[in-house]
Parts: structure tokens; sequence; C-alpha cells
């Protein structure tokens, strides 16, 4: 028997430190997913290594004490370290951790703390590497955008330009149908002139072609228009009545808003306002100048009802009652006996018969 059997039969097999890991699923690992498939590994190694330790101590118990002072020199032993570990001893263990990227969760944070130096470096890096080609191409999508942004408001403009230009290009093609067929004004013409001038039939035939071409686009270009208008309008109405009830809350229950409404009808129809006019100003936004008359009496009524408000949130001046004199206190009837006198004089001079009512109405006060 040679050594290595004798050596094989007074050992016990080992646990081999390898924890194989498989990860569910199809295609390859992200980054997160391997950190914690290698965080679960770390664990389970831990797990073991305690387990075979526990087993080690337990048996030397059972020995004499030789083998007990061996089994305690191998309980004190420094566990391998497992897969993706290194030794304590290795400085990298003291250097600070990398700091998770920020972008992750909470959760992913403090796995990612648990990790090996070299595992989050790795990781950190691939994850900047990642943010880095998605902020590079966030950059070339919304450069992109731009050009087409600009390629169609220059688009956008060479058609609004055409679309000005066409009553002008009909009124021209008329023109020339006019004066170079000016004979032409019948059915019976135009047949007379296929049967007998072939060649300035179709000349005739062709300019007629295009003159409906152009008419259809113009006809074309007017309902674009039209629908683009109303479509401007349903914007503008949506974000107008948004803004209204917010800066009026107390108008967005329905009762109390038609009840609004119909005041504010009432108020606009006493300025000078016809019932279609103000149909036609809500429903389709027919514009009013504000040079128009009833619009300044609005505003002048605005400007009234605003100058109050303020004027109410303003605190009442407190009376301050006047500093008495030293002195005998004054007659209780002084200021009227006052004026009775100068009416008085005043009647005697004038003799006006308003003097003397006046004279009369201040007697009595001053008997009161």
């Amino acid at each position: 028997m040679d050594e290595n059997d004798q050596t094989g039969a007074g050992e016990a097999p080992r646990e081999s430190d390898i924890v194989a890991r498989t990860a569910g699923g199809e295609g390859p690992l992200t980054a997160r997913e391997a950190a914690r498939s290698l965080m679960d590994t770390r664990n389970k190694e831990r797990a073991a290594v305690d387990r075979r330790r526990d087993d080690e101590q337990q048996a030397g118990e059972a020995h004499d004490a030789p083998a007990h002072e061996s089994a305690d020199e191998a309980g004190t032993a420094r566990p391998q370290a497992g897969p993706g570990e290194t030794q304590a001893t290795d400085p990298a263990d003291h250097a600070p951790s990398i700091e998770p990227p920020r972008s992750w969760t909470k959760e992913d944070k403090e796995l990612f703390r648990g990790l090996p130096r070299d595992t989050q470096q790795r990781l950190a890096e691939r994850e900047r590497s990642r943010e880095g080609d998605f902020l590079r191409r966030q950059n070339e999508a919304a450069e992109k955008l731009k050009g087409l942004a600009a390629q169609q408001q220059a688009a956008e403009h060479t058609r609004a330009q055409y679309e000005q230009a066409l009553p002008t290009l009909l009124h021209a093609l008329q023109e020339q149908q006019a004066g170079a067929f000016a004979d032409i004004q019948s059915v019976g013409d135009i047949e007379k002139m296929a049967r007998e001038d072939w060649p300035r039939y179709v000349q005739w035939d062709a300019q007629q072609k295009r003159i409906a071409a152009v008419t259809q686009q113009l006809q074309a270009a007017a309902v674009r228009q039209s629908q683009e208008t109303a479509q401007r309008w349903q914007t503008f109405v949506a974000d107008e009545d948004a803004r209204f009830r917010e800066r009026a809350p107390e108008l967005v229950d329905t009762e109390a808003h038609a009840k609004a409404a119909r005041s504010a009808a009432d108020m606009l129809k006493e300025l000078g306002f016809s019932d279609a006019e103000l149909g036609e100003m809500w429903h389709s936004g027919r514009g009013v100048s504000l040079r128009d008359h009833r619009i300044q009496l609005l505003i002048r009524d605005g400007v009234r009802f605003r100058d109050a408000q303020a004027a109410a949130k303003k605190p009442a001046p407190k009376p301050v009652p006047d500093v008495q004199r030293p002195g005998p206190a004054p007659a209780r009837n002084a200021d009227a006996d006052g004026r009775v006198k100068d009416l008085t004089e005043r009647l005697n001079a004038t003799g006006n018969l308003r003097d003397a009512a006046a004279l009369l109405v201040a007697r009595r006060a001053a008997r009161r």
C-alpha cells in the first residue's frame, strides 16, 4: 500500500469549497442579478465553513488531549476563502468601499455594499459605462429630434408660402385661359375645335386640367387650414378653462358656474352686447377689440371693483379724540349759536329767502 492510500484511509473526505450557482431564465445575467447571485453564494459558503468548524470541534472533544490540542489548532486555523473572496490579510479588505450608483434602489445599494471591493469596482465601471452610453444615445436622439423639428418647420413654412401663392396662380391661369381661348364660349365651340383644330384643343384641355388641379389644391388647403384652426381653438378653450378653474375655485361647482354665467350674460347685455354676438364670441372665438366701448366699460367696472376690494382690506383708522385745552368747557350749543348769529347778519344784509330758511333751520337746531 503506498503513501497515498495510507493518507487517504486516515482522513475523511472533505466537502468541496466550490458552490455551484445557476441562474434561472435564459440569456446572460445582468450586473444586478450577478451581484445578488454572488451575495447568495457567499452566505452559503460562510454557513458551510461554520458547519465544518463545529464538526471538527465536536470530533476533537471525543479524543485525548494531544488530539484535542490538534483539533483546537485545526479549529483556530483561518478558514480558506471561498470563490470570489480574499484572505483577511489582503489590504483590499481595508480599502474604503465604492459608492453604489445613485440610480439604483435602496435594496440594490445595500446588496452592493456587501460585495468585495473588486466586484464593486467592476459593477461600478459597468454601470458608468452603461449610463454614459445611455446619455450619449439620449443626446444623439435629442439632436436628431431638433433636426427633424427644424426640417418640419421649414416644410411648414414652404407649404404656407405655396398655399398663399395658390390664389395668385389660379388667377393667372384663368387670365391666360381667357386670353388664349376667348372665342370658346360654349360646349359647341369646344366640339368644333376638337373636330377642326385638334392641336389647339389639346392645349385648351391641358390648360383646363392645370386650372382644375390648382383649384383642387386651393380647396384642400382651405379645408386643412380650417381643421387646424378648429384644433387650435379646442386647445385654447381647454387651456383657458383649466386656468380659470384654477384662479376661480369657487365656480368649479356646476350650479355656481351656471349662476355666474347667467349673471355675466345679463351684465354684458346691459353694456350693449347681443345674444348673437355673445354666442359667436363664446363658441367660435370671434375677436373683439379692446377699443370697443363695451369692453372699455367692462374694464372700468372691473377696475372699480378691484379698487373697492383693496380699500375694504385696508384697516379703518381709529378715531383719535381731540385734545381738550385747560379751562372751562365751552357751551353745549356754542357752534349752533355762532351759526345763528352769522345767518342773522347775512339775512339783515341780503334779505334773501334762502338765508331766512337757513336761519330758521339753525335756530331749531340750537334749541335741541
